[in-house]
């Protein structure tokens, strides 16, 4: 199979509502699409940049991907050879994201597989959260109440750093029967974030993400050899290399894998065995992405036997999903279609060949 083709194009989503985390508030999603073509299929990948997070934009994954994609074409489709052209360049994760699962998509179309057999198939399905931004505690509540009614039994809230507001917005829940994961988005230092998890011990937490700065990493070992609750790293953690560095400080009991940071599904898998070997957790999360990276993301989940949470709920914030196929949720439980590749049958509601 060669590369005879590749498309990359704008990919903008508008959001329901802003959408506020402890970096920033957001109101829309730019981001791009790419499709690769290779022997009658078209493979598709989407790649979600977040400045603040991964560094890059989309004219700069825009860009990249229109170089690139003139080294690629012609080549065979094997994975370390193209992964070496392409990781020569430095950053811009979220556009080699965004190809790295087209080739993904394209290697299940080619072996008539769904890509999370191929992978390695260990589960057919797996719980998702629904995560709530920072809101006031009211507002927390009426969000919580709403998801529950559509079946969500897991929800992440995120908070602010803000010791006592933050708490107030956990109490907010502490009635309403759910399993609940906080998220602090580098919010609090690390005195700040063990006073927090002092006073939100009582609760039923499953873990805190992120506590403090993605840079912090001694601030993270002194939180996780201080708090009661299982801490994960999210920002801190991008590419293989980083979570090597988490093992070796201690600083974290698991790490949260999102393909927009590692640069898509061949560098996952790495993180992945290097956590399992380690003793730690993995979660799989998301940026603002439709059901195309996203079920790239939970087919990840799907296969891998140490990937314990999964937080894949950005489409719920669009105010339109142009995707069609691919992942479908059920009362927070994710299923995958048994197609081939991704699964995903159309984009933009036009029908596209063999997508």
């Amino acid at each position: 199979m060669k590369i005879t083709d590749v498309v990359v194009e704008r990919y903008d989503l508008s959001l329901v509502e802003p959408f506020k985390i402890a970096l920033g508030t957001i109101t829309n999603a730019k981001n791009i699409l790419v499709k690769v073509f290779s022997d009658g299929f078209v493979g598709v990948g989407e790649g979600s940049p977040a400045y603040k997070i991964t560094g890059d934009n989309q004219e700069g994954c825009l860009s990249f991907v229109e170089f690139i994609s003139s080294l690629l074409i012609g080549e065979e489709l094997n994975l370390e050879v193209i992964n070496e052209k392409v990781n020569t360049y430095v950053g811009l994760t979220s556009a080699k994201a965004a190809l790295d699962i087209a080739l993904y998509d394209l290697i299940g179309k080619h072996y008539s597989k769904p890509l999370y057999k191929i992978l390695g198939g260990y589960r057919t399905e797996i719980e998702t959260d629904i995560t709530i931004g920072i809101l006031t505690p009211e507002n927390v509540r009426k969000k919580a109440i709403e998801a529950i009614s559509r079946g969500y039994k897991v929800l992440k809230i995120k908070v602010e750093g803000d010791v006592e507001q933050d708490f107030r917005r956990i109490e907010a829940l502490n009635d309403l029967g759910v399993r609940i994961r906080v998220d602090a988005n580098q919010g609090f230092s690390p005195k700040a974030a063990i006073k927090f998890i002092k006073k939100i011990k009582e609760f039923e937490i499953e873990f805190i993400e992120q506590p403090v700065p993605a840079w912090d990493l001694d601030g993270l070992k002194y939180v996780k050899e201080n708090s009661d609750i299982p801490i994960i790293a999210d920002e801190s953690v991008h590419l293989a290399r980083d979570a090597l560095k988490i093992v070796q400080h201690g600083c974290a009991d698991g790490v949260n894998i999102k393909l927009m940071k590692s640069g898509g599904i061949s560098e996952a898998v790495k993180i992945i065995h290097i956590a399992e070997t380690a003793g730690l957790s993995c979660m799989v999360g998301c940026m603002l992405e439709s059901k195309i990276s996203l079920t790239a993301a939970a087919h990840l989940a799907l296969a891998f036997r140490n990937i314990q949470y999964v937080d894949l709920d950005s489409h719920l914030f669009l105010k339109e999903d142009p995707v069609c196929g691919g992942m479908d949720v059920i009362n927070g439980v994710i299923h995958l279609p048994e197609k081939p590749g991704l699964g995903i049958d159309s984009i933009n509601n036009v029908e596209e060949k063999n997508i």
